[in-house]
């Protein structure tokens, strides 16, 4: 069965994995939850080039955590219209900010909602709340304009 990106959802953080998994089974989760939005396929040497970057820490044990895994699932989501050193930037202030699940909930819900057409109120005077809802619409808009050109 083909989802359509008005049916998309991204993984509610209540079922991302609790318990850590290995790279093989963080590449197969992330390409899984993130196929129906045709984006390219996330692969080991990109993850660790992301630990590289400092996006997230390194794994525990050759292990992600929760907070790491939410690092892959939304960097490539917006790498396909942001260049590495502005997700960089926003994702070191997340994760400074201590609220990566608050956060990964407004993206997830700034994604979902323009992937509806849906209004995305953007009313919030924090500017971190804001930049994760533009981030998420401009995204969602992207994917959007190239399902409906092809």
């Amino acid at each position: 069965m083909t989802t359509t990106l008005t049916e998309f959802k991204l993984v509610p953080w209540q079922q991302l994995p609790t318990m850590p998994i290995y790279m093989d089974q963080l590449l197969q989760f992330v390409n899984q939850r993130l196929a129906p939005l045709g984006l390219p396929a996330v692969t080991k040497t990109m993850v660790n080039s992301y630990v590289k970057q400092h996006f997230f820490s390194r794994p525990v044990n050759r292990q992600y955590q929760r907070n790491q895994i939410v690092a892959v699932l939304v960097v490539t989501i917006l790498k396909q219209d942001f260049s590495l050193n502005t997700i960089s930037r926003a994702i070191l202030a997340i994760r400074d900010s201590r609220l990566i699940e608050k956060r990964y909930v407004e993206f997830a819900t700034a994604f979902e909602q323009a992937l509806r057409a849906q209004p995305v109120l953007v009313t919030s005077s924090d500017k971190t709340t804001r930049a994760i809802q533009f981030a998420a619409q401009t995204v969602a808009y992207h994917l959007l304009t190239r399902e409906t050109l092809a």
